[in-house]
């Protein structure tokens, strides 16, 4: 079981280089890649609130590797692979040290997590930063020396600087200080100290920026909240299929089986195996709770990957209660497991890495296509830039924008994508008797849920229809 653990484990970190995606596929991801050129919230490299850590650390890496995409997703590997340190030392506290290894290398090898961690994205980062500020949480309520109560701090603000929304997790430091039930003069130090490290990275950010800072930071929360941040005030979906995709869809079946119904037997039969064992401390009930419903309520839930922090803790206290009693069939379906996921994770990084995403088909494509054309696009437009395409392409969200601008283009043909159909039938346009579609380009759902299927339709007008 250590031969394998150890195996595992190597694999898990060398595919983090050998498969870092080199693809920037969606605008954030573009937003990222163009950052460690120049950082300039203004125009969106990246957007607010402009993630400093992350994105240093992507630079550090893009000295070594030419592409930005990939130097950001080694960097996620990086910071991921020394998680390895405060997860074994969680195992330890929790099982038995003989199994403390093989612990860690299940929870190192969750498939879903190889696949976000091998994206251009901050979610990697700040996984790996929140294993770290757990592990600090468990040493404060264990000792009362000072370093040890500045850690958590100080780590909470280094994950914040690489992903706001984790913001939730400072209930933790809330529960540090009530259960060591400071005095009114310690809870003000450390309060002091909390903000001081805050404001690092934010006086930083805001210095870049200048008095825009403030401006940008007000309208991006508004927009986050009631436009397109998927939250739950925008979401026309009843509230318990939003729960129900929350728990099932994304938790369950895709954070923690990616989607593999090999996979999710497993974790299933562990489960029955174990769920009268299963215990949670009350830290970590508190951390779930919380993440949970700021997950349900303003997260978007077409976006798994925003639920990853609550995928690895219920997977870590799932391996930790399996491994209270262990007996030789519950050892080979863990072993079983740990194998399996490496594996499918492996196949799922690396086919992340070397074939093409949608957007990326739909940009090469529309290379070759004789013009004169026209592309309306929704978000995809920001990899088209991206990727300094020559033939002409806008973005448009009102139909009343694309009857005007479509018109200058009256001698060329148009086409729309069919997340600009989506937008135009949620305005109560009924576009059918207008579009034909061209072709549909197809990559990972899992890596992008949004973007990983994209549908060209030809815009024809009433005269053209066949």
């Amino acid at each position: 079981m250590r031969i394998v653990s150890i195996i595992v484990l190597f694999t898990v970190c060398v595919s983090y280089f050998v498969y870092a995606s080199p693809f920037a596929a969606t605008w954030d991801e573009v937003d990222f890649a163009l950052a460690l050129a120049r950082y300039d919230l203004l125009a969106m490299q990246p957007h607010f609130p402009g993630y400093p850590y992350f994105i240093f650390g992507g630079m550090l890496i893009h000295s070594f590797v030419n592409n930005a995409a990939k130097a950001l997703a080694i960097w996620n590997g990086l910071l991921m692979m020394s998680a390895t340190i405060p997860i074994y030392l969680l195992a330890k506290a929790y099982v038995e040290k003989k199994y403390a290894l093989f612990m860690t290398a299940l929870v190192q090898s969750l498939s879903y997590v190889m696949l976000i961690v091998s994206q251009p994205m901050s979610e990697g980062s700040a996984l790996a930063l929140l294993w770290w500020y757990v592990w600090s949480l468990e040493r404060a309520l264990r000792s009362d020396r000072v370093h040890v109560q500045w850690l958590p701090l100080l780590l909470f603000s280094i994950m914040l600087g690489i992903r706001l929304s984790y913001i939730p997790f400072g209930v933790g430091i809330l529960y540090v200080w009530w259960k060591r039930r400071y005095r009114l003069k310690q809870l003000l130090l450390y309060s002091l100290a909390a903000v001081a490290f805050q404001f690092i990275w934010i006086s930083a950010v805001a210095a870049t920026e200048g008095e825009g800072f403030w401006q940008l930071a007000f309208s991006f929360v508004t927009g986050h909240f009631t436009q397109w941040g998927g939250t739950v005030s925008t979401d026309e979906a009843p509230f318990w299929q939003r729960v129900y995709m929350l728990i099932f869809y994304n938790i369950i079946w895709t954070g923690m089986a990616k989607q593999s119904v090999w996979l999710l037997s497993c974790f299933v039969i562990l489960f029955l195996m174990t769920w009268k064992h299963i215990f949670l401390p009350n830290l970590y009930r508190l951390l779930l709770l919380t993440y949970f419903l700021w997950a349900l309520f303003a997260q978007n839930i077409e976006k798994p990957r925003h639920i990853l922090p609550i995928v690895i803790i219920v997977s870590f206290f799932l391996f930790t209660s399996a491994l209270q009693s262990t007996s030789r069939l519950r050892l080979t379906v863990m072993l079983a497991l740990l194998v399996s996921q490496t594996v499918i994770g492996i196949q799922g990084v690396n086919h992340q890495a070397t074939q093409l995403p949608a957007t990326y088909q739909l940009a090469y494509d529309f290379e070759q296509k004789e013009q004169p054309f026209i592309l309306f696009t929704w978000e995809e437009t920001r990899v088209l830039e991206y990727l300094r395409v020559s033939f002409p392409h806008e973005r448009v969200f009102s139909f009343h924008v694309f009857q005007r601008d479509k018109a200058a283009f009256s001698h060329a043909k148009v086409y729309v994508t069919d997340h600009v159909v989506k937008g135009f039938q949620a305005q109560g346009i009924d576009v059918r008797p207008y579009i034909r579609p061209i072709r549909t380009y197809e990559s990972s759902l899992l890596s992008d849920p949004v973007y990983g299927r994209i549908t060209v339709y030809e815009w024809r007008e009433e005269g053209n229809r066949e």
